[in-house]
């Protein structure tokens, strides 16, 4: 079995490729110890100024599934068509 080589890279993809490469060089640069420090200062902080606007779970009854105690409203062609079969079995 014979395999064919795959074609060779225009000078545009080649240029785009490096383009490509050196950006996640330069980002993968950025990611020091001292970055990661701040980033977490900054989520730490973030959360403490919202801490008011979160919802205290504990007094929170949560369930996945109910068993359709609060089902939701039907849409309006569904409304419609069971109106059709309503007036079909008249």
């Amino acid at each position: 079995m014979v395999q064919k080589g795959l074609a060779e890279e225009s000078e545009k993809t080649k240029k785009t490729r490096e383009k490509l490469r050196q950006k996640l060089e330069e980002m993968d640069q950025g990611i020091t110890p001292q970055a990661l420090k701040r980033k977490s200062s900054e989520i730490h902080r973030w959360i403490a100024r919202h801490a008011s606007e979160r919802i205290a779970l504990r007094s929170k009854s949560i369930s996945l599934f109910d068993e359709n105690q609060n089902a939701a409203d039907l849409s309006r062609k569904v409304s419609s068509v069971v109106e059709s079969l309503r007036e079909g079995i008249k």
